[in-house]
């Protein structure tokens, strides 16, 4: 007799995965390529085709294994709809069928934090900005509809990630640089926490099953300097950067910021925010599960090792 002919088969893991067709759902496939991922979104090739700024999700019968909602936005002018609204109209559409766990992509913008060190999940959460207030709202309406329910939830606030599509101002920054249109303050030594998306979702697969809230970066600060020279090493030549004192810099932002072409360079907001360093620690995520984040400013420049480029 074949022992192993007659095993029965090992059912594999459900994941349903909204955001699908954003920059982070594009590396949360790749990680969890192992599950039977029905992918949830706006894109014709979602196997469940839907806009959750405005509609409920119509889904299968059958619970999954696993929820990860990485489905969001960073645009003020949609955050409430798609980050707090899209969550309610997700949750109702499980109401019956609850996951055994549920991921919620929130961000580390929650916080409010304009400066700060080593920001830790202890900190108050008091967000200004609609990015950051509709995903506050989005974690409570998950907490909300999990508590006493068996699902074991999990909460992720990523610093800003780099990868395949990114959007915000990472990429704006990116395009400022290639573009020539960059400028750096002299002597601005402030620091920033980020991170790859990809980092992001092997710290989904890693921890999902634990549950928590949990800060994601990958533990070496940057300074917007270094990563104007990573993203101009990227394109593999130097751009030309324009450098300031910070005298000089405020002075002009006022005449040059009227140009439209110049504001991302010379306005005041762009400038404060380059002057504060605002940085976010992940030691309770990689304590909890011995995670090694990859050096993302070195990712960005082609030059990490172990970073799986030939793979993503």
């Amino acid at each position: 007799m074949n022992h192993v002919e007659n095993q029965p088969a090992v059912r594999r893991k459900r994941l349903l995965l909204t955001g699908a067709s954003g920059m982070l759902g594009h590396y949360i496939q790749k990680v969890f390529s192992d599950f039977d991922i029905t992918t949830l979104g706006r894109s014709e090739g979602c196997d469940v085709k839907c806009d959750l700024t405005h509609e409920e999700p119509g889904l299968p019968e059958a619970a999954y294994d696993l929820v990860v909602h990485a489905a969001g936005t960073q645009d003020a002018s949609g955050a409430r709809e798609l980050n707090a609204g899209g969550t309610r109209r997700l949750l109702k559409a499980l109401e019956g069928k609850m996951p055994a766990a549920f991921v919620l992509v929130s961000s580390a913008e929650v916080y409010g934090k304009e400066t700060g060190e080593d920001v830790d999940e202890s900190s108050p959460t008091w967000p200004s900005g609609e990015p950051g207030s509709s995903k506050l709202e989005a974690e409570r309406l998950a907490e909300a509809a999990f508590s006493g329910t068996g699902t074991t939830l999990t909460v992720l606030r990523p610093a800003t990630m780099f990868g395949s599509g990114m959007k915000g101002w990472a990429q704006e920054m990116f395009t400022d640089v290639m573009n020539g249109k960059y400028l750096h303050i002299r002597g601005n030594e402030a620091m920033i926490s980020i991170v790859t998306a990809f980092d992001v979702a092997r710290a989904i697969r890693e921890i999902y099953p634990r549950g928590g809230t949990y800060n994601v970066a990958d533990g070496s600060p940057v300074s917007r300097l270094s990563l104007a020279e990573a993203m101009s090493a990227n394109a593999g030549r130097h751009h030309r950067m324009s450098v300031l004192p910070e005298k000089w810099a405020r002075t002009l932002s006022g005449p040059l910021s009227l140009f439209p072409g110049l504001r991302r360079m010379f306005g005041r907001e762009s400038i404060d925010r380059s002057m504060n360093s605002l940085t976010f620690s992940a030691a309770r995520l990689v304590e909890a599960t011995g995670l090694t984040f990859h050096r993302t400013v070195d990712v960005i420049a082609r030059k990490s090792e172990g970073y799986p480029y030939e793979e993503l």
